[in-house]
């Protein structure tokens, strides 16, 4: 039984490596350490046994068999886990293919999906192939959602997909906690929030605590403030709000300028749906789970093998 959950596994990764990551066999077989002829019989086989179809439907109703015991681990409604990209590929961009897999599955029309923000949520509604006539429509959850709305790679892809694009008129972060207050009293954010809170599924990133993370290279906050933040022991963010190792709110001053849906709003859904995944964010995921802010996690199998580990040893 346990050889064939490997074989099985073995085959939805040389197939995930082949059709999505767009490797060779030779790479493939090298990364695998396997023979190239092997890798040719399991892409083969995997055609035969219709795994390999518009969408590799195995990684996602079989998966990785790290699957079940990371959801129940972490008491999670769902889990979506891919093979770990090589180091020459970009986790985030295939966690992002992942997500935009998983949720043209799971919309249906009408629906109403809530957008965070970062780079592999805005990678992930490139990647969805919907039609424009699904009628989904979207809701951002936070101000400042030009990510999104400007410099999209081309005019087949993005925002347009969708029926209804409901945006906070308001900056990410006000300038100060009075103009904060202000904004967050207009009918018209008061309105888009609300909306929020009816969305079908809400999907959100997951922030390091890095130089490299999207908050800095977007230029939502220093690295100044970054540093002061992880100071304070913060380890991740969702929607710009920090937390710690195990899921707790930080009390920074950043947080009462912030325009958007409060992680714990988030608790109280059963919706949240995360796509986050590498070494460098592996414990904002962790607090991020031990904190109840997400229900469903889209990640590769190395981070989700880390996190099994860190569990196992808190």
């Amino acid at each position: 039984m346990a050889q064939d959950q490997y074989t099985e596994n073995l085959l939805i990764k040389v197939a995930w490596y082949y059709y999505k990551e767009n490797l060779t066999q030779n790479e493939i077989a090298s990364l695998l350490e396997i023979s190239r002829t092997k890798v040719v019989r399991l892409l083969e086989r995997a055609r035969l046994e219709e795994i390999v179809q518009f969408q590799i439907k195995g990684v996602e109703t079989n998966c990785l068999s790290v699957e079940k015991e990371f959801k129940d681990a972490f008491s999670l409604l769902d889990v979506f886990i891919i093979p770990t990209p090589p180091p020459s590929q970009d986790v985030s961009d295939s966690l992002a293919r992942a997500a935009s897999q998983y949720l043209n599955h799971k919309l249906q029309p009408d629906d109403l999906l809530g957008l965070g923000w970062g780079k592999a949520v805005s990678r992930t509604v490139d990647y969805l192939s919907m039609e424009p006539t699904s009628s989904v429509s979207v809701v951002t959850l936070t101000g400042g959602v030009n990510y999104y709305l400007h410099n999209r790679p081309s005019q087949d892809r993005g925002m347009e997909k969708f029926r209804h694009i409901h945006v906070i008129p308001a900056p990410f972060l006000a300038s100060t906690e009075e103009m904060a207050t202000i904004f967050l009293t207009e009918p018209s954010i008061k309105e888009i929030l609300a909306l929020g809170c009816l969305s079908k599924y809400i999907l959100v990133g997951i922030g390091g605590v890095c130089p490299e993370a999207t908050i800095i290279q977007e230029e939502k906050m220093t690295l100044n403030e970054l540093t002061f933040i992880k100071q304070q022991e913060a380890v991740g963010d969702i929607l710009g709000q920090f937390f710690d190792r195990n899921g707790n709110v930080i009390p920074l001053p950043h947080h009462k300028r912030l325009i958007g849906m409060p992680l714990a709003t988030l608790t109280s859904r059963k919706n949240v749906i995360a796509v986050a995944g590498g070494e460098k964010k592996t414990e904002a995921i962790y607090g991020a789970l031990k904190g109840g802010y997400i229900h469903s996690l889209i990640t590769d199998e190395e981070t989700a093998l880390s996190l099994l580990r860190m569990e196992v040893q808190a």
